[in-house]
């Protein structure tokens, strides 16, 4: 049973025993902005909201980060601005998210959700911790919201919106001239905490790069050092995600040039046109099999919409429509886990129309 809102600004959570349990820090030792991710686990003993001072009384931002465990660039960040004692400008409430998973170098344990898929409709233990950490976030005002991601493929950085507020797309052009619309999953932090303030989600570039580090660094030392986070987004490129491609999870699959024949054979190189416009026809996969038996299409509301963006020609599974691919992942664990990718659209300006949900703030 989800927690759901009880009284505005204050989430109710179940009575069955909450696994894991939040720690929360209001005291933070320079210490620990010296601790690797993989070590987190040990010196903190679990999740943790770390609530750090700022130099001045403005409003404090929350970030959230390792939601996924191995996606650490976030929290190498976060060392780099906080590891020399140094007080930011702006107050921050930090949230640790799956540090047992960092620990194991693995997005998130087995027999455990997603972190990034426990804030609405998650299980009574997880719905309750899920509950704890919102109850802490709305209690006060917040400047803004901005959870830190790795890709899992190779895509340049960009945004996650939720909504299309102004305010959400200025946040947003801080970080990247791109970013992406999403109606789902519904289950995402940035959606929680998006009725209480500006929130976006960040896709850093791939895991274990440097540059996704320093993009990380330089957009938390930017928005923490700016007076106010309501710069102009005139020049922000919206796509809009029109649904998920998953692999059925009894289907044995490989990368074209990577492995030995499976029963389906996805095509080599689709990773590098993340972001690149795909005309229909192109080839996607390769298959004997009917190819709804080997891969589904899911739109927003869930429904199976693969015959709407493939079709097949002998073996050869075939764009049906022009689509962006996004997310594409070469990373068998991820494909199941999450999904292969997404399939996007660009968003004209005149449809990406404001939501009203709360304006920027100071």
């Amino acid at each position: 049973m989800a927690a759901t809102p009880s009284i505005p600004g204050r989430y109710d959570c179940n009575m069955s025993p909450p696994a894991p349990r939040l720690r929360v820090l209001e005291h933070v030792p320079d210490s620990l902005f010296h601790t690797p991710a993989r070590d987190l686990e040990r010196v903190l003993g679990g999740p943790t909201l770390l609530r750090i001072a700022g130099e001045q009384t403005i409003l404090p931002l929350f970030v959230s980060t390792l939601l996924h465990g191995n996606e650490t660039s976030g929290w190498t960040a976060l060392c780099r601005l906080l590891g020399r004692g140094d007080l930011p400008r702006r107050p921050l409430l930090v949230f640790l998210g799956n540090v047992a998973a960092a620990a194991a170098g693995v997005r998130h344990l087995p027999g455990e959700p997603d972190f990034n898929r426990i804030w609405k409709n998650a299980d009574p233990p997880y719905a309750a911790f899920a509950a704890s950490v919102l109850n802490h976030v709305v209690s006060e005002p917040l400047a803004a919201a901005i959870d830190l991601h790795n890709n899992t493929g190779r895509n340049p950085h960009y945004s996650v919106l939720t909504d299309l507020s102004d305010a959400n797309r200025s946040l947003a052009y801080l970080f990247s001239d791109k970013a992406v619309y999403v109606e789902e999953p519904d289950s995402v932090l940035t959606r929680a905490t998006q009725q209480h303030c500006p929130s976006i989600a960040v896709e850093l570039g791939p895991i274990n790069d440097p540059h996704s580090d320093d993009l990380a660094e330089d957009l938390l030392r930017r928005v923490t050092a700016a007076p106010s986070l309501t710069p102009s987004h005139d020049g922000l490129t919206l796509y809009t995600s029109l649904a998920r491609v998953h692999i059925n999870p009894d289907v044995a699959f490989s990368f074209a040039g990577t492995g030995p024949p499976a029963p389906l054979v996805l095509t080599g190189g689709m990773e590098a046109v993340n972001f690149h416009a795909v005309p229909r026809h192109t080839e996607f996969a390769y298959t004997q099999r009917p190819f709804q038996e080997t891969i589904q299409v899911l739109d927003p509301g869930h429904r199976n919409v693969t015959d709407q963006f493939f079709y097949q020609e002998g073996p050869h599974v075939r764009f049906a429509r022009d689509v962006v691919p996004a997310m594409y992942t070469t990373d068998p664990d991820v494909v199941r886990q999450d999904c292969l990718c997404y399939l996007m659209a660009p968003l004209s300006p005149r449809k990406a129309t404001p939501t009203g949900h709360p304006p920027p703030v100071q």
